[in-house]
């Protein structure tokens, strides 16, 4: 039996702190037009837990419902508080954060110990990324929370503080159930543990009580577009200057006349460079900060012969990168130079010159690529078609995303230069959605996803899509990719989950920089995915409709365009933003 650490029943149903009264205010003047593909009912739902939820429905707009504890400004390598008021380290055995006292809910009551101890809790049983580094969340006091470090590294403060806090009126029923069955000692893979994940996806709340400076219901999620509603209890709520926030719904395909006329004043959509050419043409400021991350070509490992490094290294020698690059994202995407799994300016951070100087960068080189697929038994037919060692077909089926201009750009542009080189491939869309589960079933040979991670940390670059879209993070029964983490390489036998995990293990960064020199070596000479690009945001703003956005030097938007700490919700939030002459 485990120790018994976190007894919050009482405080979760009664309240250890005292309630406060919630403020009163009137709701700023003028409205911020978003746009994003929020999930429409039944699939949407207000549980923050669960895929359709909040967290995974609204995008950008997530942290303006629920508020992490910390914004991380990337060009300070720092983070600023936010729900908690500071934190520090105990040597290596633990983080402490520290909430701030004034801090409320929506429904005017404290935000807690208990609502955080509560998310993690629930947490736990969801398998979060976040317990490769915590082992037990304890209750200091009302206010304190101490993480035992299982393993100490400077990526678990950057995750712990950058967790969003779900509110336990809601949820925390679930979260006693959660913190029962640690504490009862059952394994991650029991029946019981398998049924309370179940339980928590399934649970839909009749409300959101929020953190964040606006809330919503699902009465005003529509067909067309939903809406966020200014609350008085944020403590962004007297510096926000928009009162509504409508969420114009759809993908780029439905976005962009909508953008083109006006009627959107930010958006994240991947637009081609057509259309950026066009919004520049309207008058609109296109925003290009960096997302670390962009387009790559997924391989499904179960499939021969795309399971062999050589067919993937003569991939990434036939596919132009700069012309996948342009024809993906013009002006907001540059080709991957090092192809090591993490962004080239990361690589250049972490990596000394002579451990890049080694990296294979793959430059377009189709005769090399013929010779190689020669030197493993491959050959030509009649019509200069690929046949593998087998003698069969190299022939497969590309998906893409229907709906992303972007990634659909980069998939058919990978087509036609790998059919040019003599291959068979098939370029087919698919909702983009539905293709989501069918990467994570297993259910494709080819496909088109991200390398990389919207992170400044090499283990969350190199999990990128060797964690969410591989046998290893996902649920039960999904292989995703199926790249082998075990494996032998150079003669000496690889855990790959070990090693990328090594690489944020612990406060040393020269401790951790040999790990990260070594894992993106075996990224750069496996590819268990082709990164392609690496995508700049093309993001319209259109200042219209929100005034006040500071010059294009200033180091906000080196935070990029990811959801997390996208520089648009700091902005709004820190009321920077203001509502322009046309959104009043």
């Amino acid at each position: 039996m485990r120790k018994v650490t976190l007894l919050v029943l009482v405080a979760l149903l009664l309240g250890s702190v005292a309630p406060v009264l919630g403020q009163t205010g009137e709701a700023p003047a003028g409205t911020f037009y978003g746009a994003w593909p929020y999930f429409l009912p039944p699939d949407g739902h207000l549980n923050s837990f669960s895929t359709g939820g909040p967290a995974s429905s609204l995008g950008l707009y997530y942290r303006w419902v629920e508020l992490p504890m910390a914004y991380y400004l990337a060009a300070e390598a720092d983070y600023e508080p936010w729900l908690a008021e500071s934190w520090e380290f105990e040597g290596e055995e633990a983080f402490v954060v520290h909430l701030r006292q004034d801090a409320l809910w929506s429904d005017g009551s404290p935000i807690t110990a208990d609502d955080l101890i509560g998310t993690y809790a629930i947490g736990r049983i969801l398998k979060w990324s976040d317990f490769n580094y915590v082992g037990e969340v304890e209750k200091v006091d009302d206010f304190t929370v101490r993480f035992t470090l299982a393993n100490p590294s400077l990526l678990a403060r950057h995750i712990i503080l950058r967790t969003t806090i779900r509110n336990m009126t809601v949820y925390g029923d679930l979260a006693q159930k959660a913190l029962d069955l640690y504490a009862s000692g059952a394994a991650i893979d029991s029946e019981a543990w398998l049924a309370l994940q179940t339980e928590i996806k399934e649970f839909r709340p009749e409300q959101v009580i929020a953190s964040g400076p606006f809330i919503y219901t699902l009465d005003d999620v529509g067909d067309s577009f939903m809406s966020l509603h200014w609350q008085p209890n944020s403590i962004f709520s007297e510096s926000v200057q928009f009162g509504t926030v409508q969420i114009w719904y759809g993908e780029t395909e439905a976005v962009t006349p909508l953008v083109l006329d006006g009627k959107v004043t930010y958006a994240t959509h991947g637009f081609p460079p057509a259309t950026d050419q066009a919004m520049q043409d309207a008058g609109l400021r296109i925003i290009r900060g960096p997302y670390n991350y962009g387009a790559a070509v997924y391989i499904n490992h179960d499939v021969y012969p795309w399971s062999r490094p050589e067919v993937r290294q003569a991939m990434a020698m036939v596919i132009d990168r700069a012309e996948s690059a342009f024809l993906t994202k013009g002006l907001s995407a540059l080709p991957v130079q090092y192809m090591g799994g993490m962004s080239d300016g990361l690589i250049q951070l972490w990596l000394s010159e002579d451990e890049v100087a080694a990296l294979n960068t793959y430059a377009y080189d189709p005769a090399a690529a013929e010779a190689l697929l020669l030197g493993i038994g491959f050959t030509r037919n009649a019509e200069g078609k690929w046949l593998d060692d087998n003698g069969d077909p190299v022939a497969a089926e590309y998906t893409f995303q229907a709906e992303w201009a972007d990634y659909g750009a980069a998939a058919q542009n990978a087509v036609e230069q790998l059919n040019a080189f003599g291959f068979d491939i098939t370029g087919r869309a698919v909702q983009w959605q539905q293709l989501d589960e069918d990467i994570k079933a297993g259910n494709f040979t080819l496909s088109v996803r991200s390398w990389g991670a919207s992170s400044p940390f090499p283990t969350d670059q190199l999990n990128g899509p060797l964690r969410s879209w591989n046998y290893t993070g996902l649920t039960e029964g999904q292989t995703g990719l199926n790249f082998p983490m075990e494996f032998e390489w150079n003669g000496e036998q690889i855990d790959f989950t070990a090693l990328i995990a090594a690489t944020g293990a612990g406060l040393d960064r020269e401790v951790q920089q040999p790990f990260v020199a070594k894992a993106v070596a075996i990224f750069n000479d496996l590819l268990p995915v082709i990164p392609l690009s690496e995508a700049l945001t093309n993001n319209p703003l259109n200042e219209n409709l929100a005034s006040g956005a500071p010059a294009d030097d200033d180091p906000i938007w080196r935070n990029g365009g990811g959801s997390a700490d996208n520089y648009i919700t700091y902005l709004a939030l820190k009321g920077i933003l203001t509502p322009g002459p046309d959104a009043m």
